[in-house]
């Protein structure tokens, strides 16, 4: 499964890309805003750390939702990638970025038939935002998500999702059903790896350790 560090900040990214355990940077606009700094220099600076960057452009008309999306893969062709909302205008956007060689996430996916649209458009991975029905009252955000990856599997589709992360216990769930691809928000990524049973079998070798270093 790749996991992805839902932040910008760089003193985040740089000290938790230092783990190994994840694939590069995901973002939306509140990260970005976050930061207050010019978006493009501060994308620059994160490719200088992350090996992949995704930067989500704004909603608009589809010939704006472009300028901005090339402006941002120019950054460092090689490392970014862009996550477009799936509107009307953004299904079209995600079709010319896909048709010229751009690797694109579709974002703001709420069920599974904006899903298969995505696809569809050429969307090599789609973000659900299934918590929204699951506000409405419709179904849970997670098995939304898992129903997405039934029908990746069923219709042998080339596209990932990439879920985000609310509670550790998602992941393992997640995995099981096939999902290959989900995000930590860095607020959240000490708090999943801190594990007691961790620290408690390793201070069980304590007395030994201290043995050990003795006899060195």
């Amino acid at each position: 499964m790749d996991f992805w560090l839902a932040s910008t900040n760089l003193k985040l990214v740089e000290k938790y890309l230092k783990l190994g355990i994840f694939k590069g940077v995901i973002s939306n606009p509140t990260v970005v805003a976050a930061e207050k700094k010019n978006a493009k220099k501060l994308f620059k600076d994160i490719c200088e750390i992350a090996e992949i960057a995704y930067y989500q452009i704004g909603d608009g008309t589809s010939d704006r939702m472009l300028r901005e999306a090339h402006d941002f893969i120019a950054i460092n062709p090689d490392k970014m990638r862009v996550k477009v909302p799936a509107t009307l205008n953004g299904l079209e956007v995600i079709s010319t970025l896909s048709r010229g060689g751009s690797y694109v996430m579709a974002t703001c996916v709420p069920t599974r038939a904006w899903m298969l649209y995505a696809a569809a458009a050429g969307a090599k991975a789609v973000a659900p935002y299934s918590g929204m029905i699951q506000r409405a009252g419709i179904t849970a955000k997670t098995e939304e998500v898992i129903k997405m990856q039934y029908i990746i599997d069923a219709q042998k589709l080339d596209v990932k999702i990439c879920t985000g992360i609310y509670d550790a216990t998602e992941i393992p769930l997640y995995a099981s059903h096939g999902v290959m691809s989900c995000f930590i928000w860095g607020k959240d990524v000490e708090k999943y790896l801190d594990q007691p049973l961790v620290q408690e079998a390793v201070d069980g070798f304590k007395k030994d350790w201290d043995t050990i270093q003795k006899n060195y």
